[in-house]
């Protein structure tokens, strides 16, 4: 189900859409979202004005009644009261605007992309999910409908880029090979044991947060104790030192 959280973030844009529209506060009640039998999404279509909002991860339908979408109209030239039943080819364009003001809020349960989403009417409602309702109390009554043929998708988002994490400070750890010994010897050790080493044997990896990233041999030089790398993971040719 859609989450409350989001629908009241579209209730609240909506609400101060419609306040800018109308040119006074808007009062206006949210009708917490579920998913109607068929017997409901017949009595939620039934003689209404419909319209399909669509991005890449979501679609939207508004659900305007005839009394709903005569009141909007007349809202908009500043009346307070409904007109006819049916409107007139200018109403129903500012209808039409009106609407699209509203779908413009749907961010949180559309996505992004709205400003590109085209708004089309449909004959009928069918194969959405969710349902919610807002009303509009204050300055006319008035009620929108809101469905959603699915939840929206998470959109992909850009990843973090090395350069952002370039001043991170990091770990690194070697990790030292000091030859094979037989099984039996080393159930054998004992604290204070002294392993003997073959020259040449004395081979390290350089770890970081366990991953291996570079090999090489562990020695000494200028009085420090040193890996010389002679291969790295990075494809890239290893230091001397």
């Amino acid at each position: 189900m859609l989450p409350v959280s989001a629908a009241c973030i579209v209730a609240s844009a909506v609400r101060e859409t419609l306040a800018s529209l109308f040119s006074e506060p808007v009062a206006l009640k949210l009708y917490e979202p579920v998913i109607p039998t068929p017997e409901a999404w017949t009595a939620i279509a039934r003689d209404a004005t419909i319209y399909r909002v669509r991005t890449s991860v979501a679609e939207a339908a508004i659900i305007i009644r005839p009394a709903d979408a005569c009141a909007l109209a007349a809202a908009a030239f500043g009346e307070r009261q409904g007109g006819a039943a049916s409107l007139s080819a200018i109403e129903r364009t500012v209808l039409a605007r009106t609407v699209r003001a509203i779908a413009l809020q749907f961010g949180p349960i559309c996505g992004s992309g709205l400003d590109e989403a085209v708004l089309e009417a449909q004959p009928e409602l069918c194969g959405y999910a969710t349902f919610f309702e807002l009303q509009i109390e204050r300055p006319i009554d008035a009620r929108v409908g809101i469905a959603l043929r699915r939840d929206p998708a998470p959109e992909a988002q850009s990843g973090v880029s090395l350069e952002d994490v370039m001043d991170f400070p990091v770990e690194l750890r070697v990790h030292v090979d000091v030859g094979r010994f037989p099984a039996a010897d080393i159930g054998a050790f004992e604290l204070g044991e002294v392993l003997p080493v073959r020259a040449g044997a004395l081979r390290g990896a350089l770890l970081l947060a366990g991953r291996t990233l570079a090999t090489g041999e562990c020695g000494v030089y200028g009085q420090r104790y040193a890996l010389a790398l002679d291969r790295t993971l990075t494809g890239r040719d290893p230091p001397a030192i």
